[in-house]
């Protein structure tokens, strides 16, 4: 998979406290969830040998205050060199209803504290 800008066309959220483990078939990477969307998602800190284009992956997404667990199907659609690791975005594939509620709620409270982000790039968002 080509490195590429990231091309966003929709708010996410960022989230803190969250990682995701990443398998492949052969081996499970972890990397720390960077934020999310109701499409997609972005993880940091992969291995720069991680994202195979066209390939569907397992990722479990936990953590957060309430430790929820959610089991996720993503595809690989961008990546970024990141010292020696990547940041790879995802889209999401399969979801269960838990993960799709989850986005939601923090996707509202997260936009009302950053409506200027949705105008123009700013320092908090990106």
């Amino acid at each position: 998979m080509e490195e590429q800008a990231e091309k966003r066309h929709e708010y996410r959220a960022r989230l803190k406290g969250y990682i995701a483990d990443i398998a492949d078939g052969h081996f499970i990477y972890g990397g720390m969830v960077e934020d999310v969307s109701l499409e997609g998602l972005r993880l940091n800190d992969l291995p720069d040998k991680f994202s195979q284009e066209g390939k569907k992956y397992s990722i479990i997404v936990s953590g957060g205050p309430d430790l929820p667990c959610y089991k996720l199907k993503v595809a690989p659609r961008w990546r970024r060199k990141n010292g020696i690791l990547v940041d790879v975005g995802f889209n999401i594939a399969e979801a269960p209803k838990s993960w799709q509620d989850f986005v939601q709620r923090v996707l509202p409270t997260q936009q009302e504290e950053h409506e200027h982000c949705l105008q123009e790039q700013c320092s908090c968002c990106g």
